[in-house]
């Protein structure tokens, strides 16, 4: 199933909350990620829980290395959010072409 941007905002919008939106940059990265995969999330590898993409939120995007974050692992079936607190970065290639901002401080970036 491909989502849309408006679904994924959407599903920002019901899993964060309004003054982390306000203040942060979101990436969404629409590569499909297979369940059971590893995530590599700084020094943390995660295993995706089912099928599904992944939006980053930076809580502190002016901040350096190390600061508070979040993942939300969107299952592309069901649309269930399951969401990681953590402190680094994906540790893909930022010119990935599937690797995205879609909000920057609130605002529609990507369609």
């Amino acid at each position: 199933m491909e989502l849309t941007s408006s679904q994924i905002i959407e599903l920002i919008n019901s899993n964060v909350l309004p003054n982390d939106i306000k203040h942060s940059f979101i990436y969404w990265y629409k590569k499909i990620i297979r369940q059971g995969e590893d995530i590599r999330i700084g020094p943390q590898i995660i295993t995706m829980p089912f099928e599904g993409m992944i939006v980053f939120v930076d809580l502190a995007p002016h901040a350096n290395w190390a600061h508070p974050c979040l993942y939300l692992l969107i299952n592309i079936r069901s649309l269930d959010v399951k969401i990681i607190e953590a402190s680094f970065p994906l540790s893909i290639e930022q010119s990935d072409d599937n690797y995205t901002i879609i909000l920057r401080f609130g605002q529609i970036l990507s369609n």
